[in-house]
């Protein structure tokens, strides 16, 4: 790629969306082989057992937390805000606004963090695995007590990420996402070589992984010149605006994560008690395209956007908006049929090992078909929410979310009067799906309504009309001085 320069400094360096776009897709790709082996060690060591289940039914709690306060939510409000006052006010009041936003942060997730442990056990009993056996219970609960560190050092780093990523400079927060993976390898290691160490090894593993991801970024801070203040001010104007932009933001993302939770639900009740683990193994396999295309593309196409909406380049911001949700979505169903075709050989040659039998690779690939007719709508639904956030339009994604996850819900209680025995897995991908293909619809709809509203609002139309304005204005003079001279 030309314009791909290595020179300057690669942690200074201001990144097109092409750029920064190639830049998180191999960092994705990284982090996602490196996520495949951890996965096969985990699978080698667990299985789909009632450790495996455990663990990856503990992990809803505190990321759907992370999430509802920070995650993606916090990036799509901060970086409009932070860019809009970094141009209005100066560097100053931006270093203050970012400071206000890392102390808020960091004293919500401390308060989340502290009820999480409160209520852990009745959210376990009563809500996420009601079905499971009181011992798994348990366990279940013991591990979601301990991965609840995680949300807090994870909003701090997101923080980090967001201003990385309105200075348009994707290389650290790039590579935090490759070294996640190592905190957990190294977690893995430790249950294989340490007896009686067990599922707490990859447990604690994500843990390390979490504070690995933000130290990775601090060099890229501090070359910011970053300036950081101890103060607290909810009256300030900018937090507001950041507020007012994470609310619905956050609800919006919680949305899909409380979908995970109603998914759990419904899987602790499937007779196969391989059906969680499986349901994982596949969903890792569809988030690799979902991320690059979704995730990859979405995160340096952002600041660009925003900056057209700052500048009120409506006409550009569509085009630009049109170009490369078309390409991400074209690029999604090549992505899907390989799954298909390729799903079964892939789980065989890379899980079915150790402890992972045949037939917890058959029920994974049951899920993975399923997961791969949604791939289309959750990337298109990722791009598409980018540009309402660019509008500083967060609770638009919060209805379109909300639409989804009430689908969702629906689909499963209808599927599952129709899909039994071990096909019942495929139920829930399914959902996911009709829900998420229905809400990028939609989505696409009210955004080129929305930008088609604003054409007359273009700082470039306007700048046309007045010069055309003007030269009618000059025309009718110049016909009144020659009528006169006559």
């Amino acid at each position: 790629m030309s314009s791909f320069r290595l020179s300057g400094g690669l942690s200074l360096r201001r990144f097109s969306v092409v750029e920064g776009a190639f830049l998180l897709m191999l960092a994705l790709m990284t982090s996602r082989v490196l996520g495949v082996v951890r996965q096969v060690i985990f699978n080698a060591l667990f299985g789909a057992g009632a450790d495996a289940n455990a663990y990856y039914a503990a992990a809803r709690l505190p990321d759907t937390l992370y999430n509802l306060i920070a995650g993606g939510a916090l990036i799509h409000a901060f970086i409009p805000v932070f860019l809009a006052y970094e141009k209005e006010k100066g560097e100053t009041e931006a270093w203050r606004l970012t400071s206000l936003v890392f102390n808020l942060v960091l004293v919500l997730m401390s308060a989340v963090l502290l009820l999480g442990e409160f209520v852990a056990p009745a959210f376990v009993n009563h809500i996420l695995v009601p079905g499971y056996t009181p011992a798994e219970r348990d366990l279940t609960t013991t591990l979601t007590r301990i991965m609840l560190f995680q949300p807090l050092i994870l909003g701090l780093g997101t923080v980090i990420t967001a201003i990385l990523n309105s200075r348009r400079q994707f290389l650290l927060p790039a590579v935090s996402l490759a070294v996640y993976n190592v905190g957990l390898i190294g977690g893995l290691i430790v249950a294989k070589l340490v007896p009686g160490v067990g599922i707490y090894g990859p447990t604690y593993g994500t843990l390390v992984a979490v504070v690995l991801q933000l130290v990775v970024q601090l060099p890229g801070l501090f070359k910011q010149n970053v300036r950081y203040s101890f103060v607290w001010n909810f009256r300030h104007p900018g937090l507001r605006q950041v507020l007012v932009l994470l609310l619905p933001n956050a609800l919006a993302i919680s949305v899909a994560y409380v979908g995970n939770i109603v998914d759990t639900y419904f899987v602790s009740y499937l007779p196969d008690s391989a059906s969680l683990a499986a349901l994982h193994n596949a969903e890792m396999l569809q988030a690799l395209p979902a991320a690059l295309i979704g995730q990859a593309i979405g995160q340096s196409l952002l600041p660009h956007l925003a900056v057209q909406a700052a500048g009120r380049h409506y006409i550009r911001m569509r085009q630009m908006a049109l170009k490369v949700i078309g390409f991400s979505i074209a690029l999604t169903l090549p992505a899907a049929l390989l799954l298909v075709l390729l799903g079964k050989p892939t789980i065989h040659l890379l899980f079915e090992h150790g402890a992972f039998d045949p037939h917890a690779s058959d029920l994974t690939n049951l899920a993975l078909l399923g997961y791969a007719f949604a791939l289309p709508g959750l990337a298109a639904g990722n791009l598409l929410s980018g540009g309402f956030f660019a509008l500083k339009d967060a609770w638009t994604p919060f209805a379109t979310n909300t639409y989804a996850l009430v689908v969702r819900w629906g689909m499963l209680y209808f599927l599952f009067q129709f899909i039994h025995g071990t096909q019942a897995i495929m139920v829930v991908p399914l959902a996911l799906a009709i829900a998420a293909g229905s809400e990028a619809v939609l989505m696409a709809i009210l955004l080129l309504f929305r930008l088609r509203r604003y054409i007359k609002r273009d700082a470039g139309m306007q700048r046309l009309e007045r010069r055309r304005r003007y030269q009618k204005e000059l025309k009718q003079s110049s016909v009144q001085v020659s009528s006169n001279y006559e």
